[in-house]
């Protein structure tokens, strides 16, 4: 999965240490990474292109690449429309799937006297 976010959202979301790759054969641009371990027990791989603000989840292919991400979204509130790309046969959870989002209904506080 592919996602744009700025710098400050990435520490905000990710507040792990990243390692920085300066080195042109590893990285396209200069980019930090880090290993991560969510809550349900995943590893997964951190990428982010200092340059192109985009984060990719490397995920293992003997991982249930769907359960992966979904153990993501409970940790990490990524909006859906950061999202630039993901694999055909890997679903988003429900709760970031939806092409619209539907916000309850404020309700105002009775005026007092």
């Amino acid at each position: 999965m592919t996602a744009e976010l700025s710098e400050v959202e990435l520490t905000k979301w990710f507040p792990v240490s990243f390692h920085e790759i300066s080195d042109p054969w590893a990285a396209p641009e200069p980019s930090k990474g880090a290993l991560i371990k969510l809550d349900a027990g995943e590893y997964v791989v951190l990428d982010y292109g200092k340059e192109s603000r985009q984060l990719t989840v490397r995920i293992p292919t003997a991982l249930d690449a769907s359960a992966c991400l979904a153990s993501l979204f409970r940790e990490v509130p990524i909006p859906r429309s950061r999202i630039l790309w993901r694999r055909a046969d890997v679903r988003l959870p429900k709760h970031i799937a939806a092409s619209t989002v539907v916000a309850p209904k404020a309700t105002r506080a009775a005026k007092k006297k």
